[in-house]
């Protein structure tokens, strides 16, 4: 999958994503849709999106996408846990209150939620660093769909949607970052509220109400109203060129100042995962923060971020259960246990 791949400064920003939010004209917000209008809905913006090719340019792209729809409905609530741990839905997506869709592109770049909070949920991700590509494939896609379909739009207001928030450009980007050297050195929480000042928040790994699993946090724009899409993606970039610097300043500082401490924190960490036996999903992501910031102070040199990638969702809950038919935490401890030793010996 793309987000095992090592990215642009891949060492800090492990991914990029840009959502656009869309509703349909004259149509009720999903939250208060009843059942006939959210399948009206999902129909349309199925039929909107995966169609034939009328051979224009645009088309073409999106056809190279190979999207195909999956209703949610059909889904056991383990099996849409475990795509929400990939980012692909959110979490809000996993209950059953209404009926829900989701388009997916074949290498999982590109999730098109229906019905969650808005109509339409358009993301594109990329690994590391890459806001632009994010952009630029977003908004081909949302170009896409307004060849069919009519958005609700105020030209004093922008894009409506369900929360007032995205109401503008319904543009949010934002990086998946690595922060051992803000958390280790007690400046995580000096950085939240700069980032704050400068508009922009900073969440856990899962988004809102999220807790930071392995030093991982997401990073994104507050506010649409007011600013263009271009303009939102540029600060962004900015800022967050500003936090990779820092954070390395930071890794390499408190190498520098406590060597053998940061040393025998990394060695310890790798022991432990090459050779415990059961691991809980918390305990992994403490220790992979670890070795990821071992592998870049060049501390462990036999072991690639691809590698730590593809151990970091393989290991979560649901993806246990979905492809090991784990049935209680005591399993799936064993099994992430196994997992990991596989994967780093």
């Amino acid at each position: 999958m793309w987000y095992n791949n090592f990215g642009n400064e891949g060492d800090v920003v492990l991914s990029s994503r840009i959502r656009l939010a869309r509703n349909l004209k004259d149509t009720p917000f999903p939250i208060i849709a009843n059942s006939e209008q959210q399948e009206e809905i999902i129909g349309k913006c199925k039929d909107a999106l995966i169609r034939e090719s009328d051979g224009s340019e645009r088309s073409r792209e999106v056809e190279k996408l190979q999207l195909k729809f999956i209703d949610l409905s059909q889904m056991k609530d383990y099996e849409k846990q475990a795509i929400a741990e990939c980012h692909l839905i959110s979490p809000d997506m996993i209950d059953n209150k209404r009926r829900r869709g989701l388009v997916l592109s074949g290498d999982s770049r590109v999730s098109i939620m229906i019905n969650e909070e808005d109509h339409l949920r358009i993301q594109c991700m990329e690994a590391g660093f890459d806001i632009d590509k994010c952009l630029s494939m977003a908004n081909t896609i949302d170009d896409y769909i307004e060849e069919k379909l009519d958005y609700a739009f105020d030209n004093d207001f922008g894009y409506l949607t369900c929360c007032p928030t995205n109401v503008g450009t319904g543009l949010r980007a934002s990086v998946m970052v690595h922060l051992p050297g803000y958390v280790l050195t007690n400046k995580f929480s000096e950085l939240a509220g700069s980032l704050s000042k400068l508009g922009l928040t900073v969440r856990g790994i899962y988004g809102e109400g999220s807790k930071g699993l392995g030093n991982i946090f997401q990073i994104s724009n507050q506010m649409t109203l007011g600013m263009s899409e271009e303009d939102i993606a540029s600060r962004l970039k900015q800022i967050i060129k500003e936090v990779i610097a820092n954070e390395r300043e930071l890794r390499s500082l408190l190498y520098k100042n406590d060597k053998y401490r940061v040393e025998d924190r990394v060695m310890r960490s790798l022991g432990t995962l090459k050779y415990a036996v059961a691991v809980s999903t918390d305990e992994a992501m403490k220790r992979l923060s670890d070795i990821r910031l071992g592998v870049a102070l060049g501390i462990i040199k036999d072991v690639k971020y691809e590698t730590l990638n593809e151990i970091t969702y393989s290991i979560l809950p649901a993806n246990i259960i979905k492809n090991y038919n784990t049935v209680n935490e005591l399993s799936r401890d064993l099994k992430r246990g196994d997992i990991i030793r596989e994967r780093m010996c």
